[in-house]
């Protein structure tokens, strides 16, 4: 199992310099790749899906509500990594649910905001945020009206 990101770019001709030209260039390429177990830098599960959030909606990744590709409840106890998508057509407010997942900062009240067509990426292979009964939520909500579309995936352990 692999998530992987590439950022690069190149700018070059920033100012002249008395011996030449200057230039800056970067290329930098980052990913995880997962063994599979559930273990330090491992995972035995990823779920994916495109859901539709009401205004709001909690997704529990703790309980047996979200269902893999073959119809088994995820009822995960460490979250690897966790990639959003925000496709509301507004802007997704996610965090501060009612037993929410320790992601950002103070979890009861801290939140995270995308833009439309923004992502969010957050990986963690080696211990993953631990996640039970009292913390493996995570609240979406919008303003746009009616269900929306929200790209969720998820790589953990069970």
């Amino acid at each position: 199992m692999a998530i992987n990101i590439a950022l690069s770019g190149d700018n070059s001709d920033l100012g002249g310099a008395e011996l030449g030209v200057c230039k800056d260039s970067v290329s930098i390429s980052r990913g995880e790749t997962y063994g599979n177990g559930s273990g330090s830098g491992q995972c035995d599960v990823i779920y994916h899906d495109v859901v539709a959030i009401t205004t709001l909606d909690e997704l529990d990744f703790n309980g047996v509500a979200l269902k893999d590709k073959f119809g088994v409840g995820i009822a995960l106890t460490k979250v690897k990594g966790i990639f959003i998508k925000n496709l509301t057509g507004g802007k997704l407010t996610i965090g501060a649910a009612t037993n929410p997942m320790p992601i950002f900062g103070t979890p009861a009240t801290d939140t995270l905001e995308l833009a439309n067509n923004a992502s969010f990426l957050y990986l963690a292979p080696a211990d993953g945020l631990t996640i039970g009964g009292a913390t493996g939520e995570l609240e979406f909500v919008h303003a746009v009206g009616g269900a929306q579309n929200v790209e969720i995936i998820v790589v953990g352990v069970r």
